[in-house]
């Protein structure tokens, strides 16, 4: 799922305003509840490949290309780990670039720390 409420500048929004994104976000994914949601998360967050891609985007959106290159993956293969974030709502992709949501800001703040 691509929302059109992705937040320039997701890295220094309150905590307040992570909450209202995340719950405009729920709003208009009305075929997730919440139980589903936690089940992909922890489905995505059992790969270390994937946490990794999370930590390379901490500071700044990175192309497919800066992910895969820094991984030493093939394309398909970061093609595969990204649909898994974007399923939980970590990431959004626009075009060949990727970045955090709201909620991935969070992930990596209070989980990988």
């Amino acid at each position: 799922m691509v929302f059109d409420l992705q937040p320039k500048n997701c890295r220094e929004m309150s905590d307040e305003e992570i909450e209202s994104w995340r719950i405009n976000v729920l709003e208009k994914s009305i075929d997730v509840d919440s139980k589903e949601w936690h089940r992909r998360a922890l489905l995505a967050m059992q790969s270390s490949i994937r946490r990794e891609i999370l930590m390379l985007l901490k500071d700044k959106a990175l192309t497919i290309d800066e992910i895969k290159n820094n991984l030493k993956l093939e394309e398909k293969a970061v093609h595969f780990h990204l649909q898994f974030l974007k399923q939980t709502n970590f990431i959004i992709v626009e075009g060949r670039v990727v970045d955090l949501t709201p909620l991935g800001v969070v992930y990596l703040k209070n989980v990988i720390r």
